[in-house]
């Protein structure tokens, strides 16, 4: 407790020493907190023993406490610097003195003396502080930044982004889209593909999007999407979307855990959509879709991969490595005041959906198929029991954007682009410092910047407890967003709470700083802080004001734990 006692000491004593001139006074209390809480929490701990759970987060708290109270040294004495408040006007004053006054004259050059005086004895000072960042930190910094930074120089000074685009762009408006898309993760999804994006295709006000993706294993999915506004020159739009998996590693997660097992899917989806809006300024509006689902999921094909016979999620009552299909049929209504749909800066979004899904019967599984995984006939063949698989999800989202700046956009224009791209190309410790001025902090945090928020809670309800399918559960993983932990949950009821920091780097690229939270239950009245968890991370998301392409993150859960995002989803729905 009294290292947590003394070392909130060191705000106050730290703006105190921003707002004048830093004495050796203050530098030895902070350096004496930084080595006072590493010695007394270590002692603590030794005392203790470091065995347990808690003493060890002790433990990193107080180091990276620590840590953060050696980072303020170098913006306490870089204060220094900068005059405080009243010295400019004194000087001034002294500066319109009358001639004849030579006593006032005397006694400001005495105050320029006495203050030469304390500026060479604290000079000493600051060359000991400002060492280790001038001749440690900068280059080592600048060693990291260079492979990154030169490949950036080059692309903006040869304007590659702007070439790059043009070449994925076609036609006489600009309507078509054709570029690749790839994950280069190592193994089974490594992917190679293509995106083709076409507006007006074959009539006014429609929208074309094909993309089919080939994988390292030889799995392929594809998805094709059309969308049509004004149909029949009224308010209604509608939309045909169909997908295919040949996915040989698919999964399939026990509710309530992480815990996997490997199931191909096979399975074809399609979907129909229909809408329109429900008031003159189309904030509100109404969807109806329905689907027809063609699940095929079966036995692994490699003998290594295990197989879930156990009660606790059945065979026979989920539909495991069986098939059959599923008819969704869904009701949203939405609100959406965005000033951009996919990089929006303003206004807000809700969403409420409820579906219920028809469920046919199990075709079964044979106890021969079973045998050839698990080397024994012990178990009767697993046939549908006549129970009732159909189910009920619900889904809330709810979005909103704070856009705080004095620019009317978000965005950067080309121009602002080309100035920005120096401060990260050139990267430069005194620089960085005089962001964080008190005078400059304002702007570096609150110019052209948005906070997000993002709401979501969803939920299953079965018509007979035990039986809907497997894939009824939804999904926590990267996409809910939980973008720190690289494995995804399965669960009746969850709930999430997303928040991100955005701000413009370049004309097509942002900066995110994101912190997510995420709760889940076995039931909706079971909610439990055992079951809470965090992620939190940054990236960089690249983008056209009207069109969403891809972000490449890093997510973090905790002090451990690193997931890299790297997709053409966007964060939030």
């Amino acid at each position: 407790m009294g290292g947590t006692d003394r070392m909130a000491k060191i705000v106050p004593i730290t703006r105190m020493a921003i707002g004048n001139r830093v004495s050796l006074l203050t530098i030895l209390l902070i350096s004496e907190n930084i080595v006072y809480n590493i010695i007394i929490n270590c002692f603590m701990m030794n005392r203790m023993g470091v065995n347990t759970t808690m003493h060890k987060r002790l433990g990193k708290v107080c180091l990276l406490r620590a840590l953060f109270a050696l980072l303020l040294l170098p913006c306490v004495v870089h204060a220094e610097d900068a005059p405080a408040p009243g010295d400019s006007a004194q000087v001034d004053s002294a500066a319109v003195a009358a001639p004849a006054d030579s006593a006032q004259v005397d006694s400001t050059a005495a105050d320029t003396s006495q203050a030469a005086q304390e500026e060479q004895s604290s000079g000493g000072w600051k060359r000991i502080f400002y060492w280790p960042f001038e001749h440690i930190v900068q280059p080592v910094l600048n060693g990291v930044v260079y492979p990154i930074a030169a490949p950036i120089r080059y692309a903006f000074d040869n304007g590659v982004i702007e070439t790059a685009v043009d070449m994925i762009t076609f036609g006489e408006k600009k309507n078509v889209l054709l570029y690749p898309i790839m994950n280069l993760k190592p193994g089974n999804s490594t992917m190679l593909g293509f995106t083709y994006r076409h507006r007006s295709v074959f009539l006014n006000k429609d929208y074309l999007v094909v993309s089919p993706q080939y994988f390292a294993n030889g799995d392929f999915y594809g998805d094709l999407r059309y969308t049509k506004h004004e149909l029949f020159g009224t308010r209604l739009f509608g939309g045909l979307r169909m997908r295919q998996y040949l996915d040989r590693d698919g999964v399939f997660i026990i509710p309530g855990t992480k815990e996997s097992f490997v199931m191909p899917d096979s399975s074809t989806y399609i979907d129909l959509r229909t809408g329109f809006p429900l008031t003159e300024d189309g904030r509100w509006s109404l969807e109806f879709s329905g689907s027809v689902e063609f699940i095929d999921r079966s036995l692994p094909e490699k003998a290594q991969d295990s197989i879930l016979v156990d009660p606790k999620f059945d065979i026979s009552g989920r539909g495991l490595y069986q098939k059959f299909r599923q008819y969704p049929l869904k009701m949203t209504l939405l609100y959406d005041n965005l000033d951009f749909p996919f990089t929006p800066s303003r206004g807000s979004r809700m969403e409420l959906g409820v579906r219920y899904v028809f469920v046919s019967d199990y075709d079964g599984l044979s106890n021969d198929d079973v045998a050839k995984m698990i080397g024994h006939n012990r178990f009767a063949d697993v046939s549908d029991k006549g129970l009732n698989h159909d189910y009920i999800r619900t889904d809330l989202m709810l979005q909103h954007y704070f856009y705080f700046g004095k620019a009317e956009t978000f965005h950067f224009s080309k121009k602002e682009a080309r100035l920005n791209r120096r401060f990260y190309t050139d990267f430069n410790w005194d620089a960085a410092l005089r962001m964080w001025r008190p005078e400059n902090v304002r702007e570096t945090l609150f110019e052209r910047r948005v906070i997000a928020l993002q709401y979501r809670l969803v939920d299953i309800w079965e018509m007979e407890q035990g039986s809907a399918s497997f894939d009824a559960f939804p999904f926590i993983g990267t996409r809910f967003p939980m973008r720190g932990y690289k494995d995804s949950w399965a669960a009746r009821h969850v709930m999430s709470l997303s928040a991100e920091y955005r701000w413009p780097i370049d004309y097509y690229v942002d900066g995110v700083l994101f912190d997510e939270y995420m709760m889940h239950a076995p039931g909706f009245t079971d909610w439990s802080f055992k079951r809470f968890y965090n992620s939190w991370g940054f990236g960089v998301r690249v983008r056209r004001p009207d069109m969403y392409w891809f972000r490449v993150q890093l997510g973090f859960h905790g002090l451990h734990g690193v997931n890299l995002v790297l997709t053409i989803a966007p964060e939030f729905r």
